[in-house]
C-alpha cells in the first residue's frame, strides 16, 4: 500500500508540472521544423547561416532547462515521500510491555554485569528537599512501639535468695497531630498484675513557652522521680522516695501545666504546677479522690562546654485519708561534666536531694522528718561505669527511727540496648537495730525505638 501511495504522485507530478509542457512544445517545434524542411526544400536554401546558428542554440537552451527541471523535479519528489515518511509513523514509539519477571531478570542481569566490569561513576548529591518527604510524613503519625524488660538475680544475708521477673513494659508513643503527642505505658509486673504506669496527652509547644499534660503521668518532684525503675542510675528508687512515696514513687492522675521564664536569673528557668488526686500513699491511698497541688522550679547553668549545674526546688500539698494535711518540700542538685573531645569514653555526674516531709497530727502539732540521698557516678570505658549511692530517711511518721544505706554499683552497656548491672546492698535500721546485706544482679534490655524524656 505505500509502494502505491508513492507512485500515484510521482505521475501525476510528472503530468502536469511545467517541465512536461514544455518537452511537448519542444517536440512541436521539431516536427515543424522537419515538416517546413520536407514540403519547402527550396524555400529552406533561402535561410541564412545567422538563422540556422539561433535555431541550434534555441535548442541547447531548452535542454538545459529540461535538464534543470528534472533534477528539481526529482529534489522535490525526494522530499514529498520524506514527509510522508515521518507523517506516516507514530509520534511516539510504545517499547514493549514486559513482564514484571523480565524485567526483574533484566535488572538483575544488568546489575551483575555492572558490579564485575563497571566501575559505577559516583552520584552527584541530590538537591535538599524543602520538606519532609510524604511517606516519612505520614510515619510521623505512627505509634512507636517499645518493650522493656526488666530481671533481677538476689541474694541476701536473710537467706533470701531469689529470681523476679520485676516488670515488663509495653510503650506506646506517638504524634497525634503538629500539635500534640501522646504516650501509654503498659507495666506487668511478677505478680501478674497489669497496669497504666503512664497515660497522657501533651502539648508540648503551646505559645508563650508553655506546655500542657493531661492523663496519668509520672510527676515533676525533683530529680529521679520522673524516671521508670528500669532508667534509673541504680537498680530502684533512692530510699528517701520509697519512704515518703512508695516503691513506685510519686505518679498520679490530673493535669500539669509548664511554663519556660524567660532567663530572669540562669541560663533556663522552667515553672511546673500539677493539680492531680492525692491516690499516692503519701496522701489519701489509691481511691482517695482529694486534690493535691505540685510546683516545681529548675534552673540551669551551663559551666562550660563539657559541663552544667542544675539546682531544682519542689513541693507538694495535700491530705491524708483521715483529712489531715501533708506537705512535702525538695531540693535537688546535679552537675555532670561529659568532655566533647571523649564523649563517648568520660562522663561524671554528681546528683543530692534533699526532702522534708511534714504532717498534722490529730493531736496538733506537725511531725517533721528528713530524708535525702547522694550518688556519684563516672564513667570508666566506653561501656563500662561506676557509681556509688548513699542514702538517709527519718520515719515520716515518728523522725526518731531512721534508716541509712550504701549502693555501691558497676553498670555494663552491652548495647544501647541491654545493659547488664552488679550491685551491693547495704541498709541498716536503728529502731530495730537490724543490718540487711545483699548482693543483686539487674538485667534490662528494650526493644524498639523507647526513649526516655528528659526533664
Amino acid at each position: 500500500m505505500l509502494a502505491c501511495r508513492r507512485s500515484t504522485p510521482h505521475r501525476r507530478l510528472w503530468g502536469s508540472s511545467p517541465h512536461g509542457k514544455l518537452r511537448s512544445a519542444a517536440g512541436a517545434l521539431l516536427l515543424a521544423t522537419s515538416l517546413s524542411g520536407a514540403a519547402a526544400p527550396l524555400r529552406a536554401q533561402d535561410v541564412s547561416a545567422d538563422s540556422t546558428v539561433l535555431y541550434a542554440q534555441l535548442l541547447i537552451q531548452i535542454e538545459e532547462m529540461r535538464t534543470s527541471y528534472e533534477e528539481r523535479l526529482k529534489a522535490l519528489e525526494e522530499e514529498v515521500s520524506a514527509l510522508r515518511t515521518q507523517l506516516a509513523a507514530p509520534e511516539f514509539e510504545t517499547p514493549p510491555t514486559a513482564s514484571p519477571t523480565d524485567e526483574l531478570a533484566a535488572l538483575r542481569a544488568a546489575a551483575e554485569e555492572a558490579a564485575g566490569t563497571t566501575t559505577l561513576p559516583q552520584a552527584a548529591p541530590l538537591p535538599r528537599a524543602e520538606g519532609p518527604a510524604p511517606a516519612q510524613s505520614l510515619n510521623r503519625f505512627n505509634p512507636e512501639i517499645s518493650f522493656t524488660g526488666d530481671f533481677l538475680a538476689v541474694g541476701s544475708s536473710e537467706q533470701r535468695e531469689e529470681f523476679r521477673a520485676r516488670e515488663f513494659e509495653l510503650d506506646f508513643q506517638a504524634n497525634l497531630d503538629p500539635f500534640s503527642r501522646t504516650r501509654w505505658t503498659l507495666a506487668f509486673t511478677d505478680e501478674g498484675e497489669a497496669e497504666i504506669e503512664e497515660g497522657y496527652i501533651t502539648y508540648p509547644t503551646l505559645p508563650g513557652g508553655l506546655g500542657l499534660t493531661a492523663g496519668r503521668f509520672r510527676q515533676q518532684f525533683g530529680s529521679l522521680n520522673r524516671q521508670h525503675a528500669h532508667a534509673l542510675p541504680q537498680s530502684d528508687y533512692p530510699l528517701v522516695l520509697r519512704t515518703y512515696f512508695g516503691e513506685e514513687a510519686l505518679a498520679q492522675t490530673g493535669l500539669s501545666a509548664r511554663w519556660l521564664l524567660p532567663r530572669p536569673w540562669a541560663d533556663a528557668n522552667e515553672v511546673t504546677v500539677e493539680l492531680t488526686d492525692g491516690e499516692n500513699e503519701a496522701f489519701g491511698g489509691e481511691d482517695f479522690e482529694d486534690f493535691s497541688g505540685l510546683v516545681h522550679l529548675k534552673n540551669f547553668w551551663d559551666v562550660s562546654d563539657a559541663a552544667y549545674f542544675e539546682v531544682g526546688l519542689s513541693g507538694i500539698l495535700g491530705k491524708t485519708s483521715d483529712g489531715h494535711g501533708r506537705q512535702l518540700f525538695g531540693t535537688d542538685l546535679t552537675y555532670h561534666w561529659q568532655p566533647p573531645q571523649r564523649a563517648k569514653y568520660r562522663e561524671l555526674t554528681w546528683r543530692t536531694e534533699i526532702l522534708l516531709s511534714q504532717l498534722d497530727r490529730p493531736e496538733g502539732g506537725v511531725e517533721s522528718a528528713w530524708g535525702g540521698y547522694t550518688y556519684l557516678e563516672g564513667q570508666l570505658a566506653q561501656n563500662l561505669s561506676a557509681g556509688a549511692r548513699f542514702d538517709w530517711v527519718e520515719d515520716p511518721f515518728d523522725a526518731q527511727h531512721r534508716r541509712w544505706g550504701v549502693v555501691p554499683y558497676l553498670t555494663w552497656w552491652q548495647s544501647e540496648f541491654v545493659r547488664l548491672r552488679a550491685e551491693y546492698r547495704r541498709f541498716e535500721d536503728d529502731l530495730v537495730d537490724d543490718t540487711e546485706d545483699s548482693f543483686l544482679l539487674q538485667l534490662t534490655w528494650a526493644a524498639g525505638p523507647h526513649k526516655h524524656e528528659t526533664y
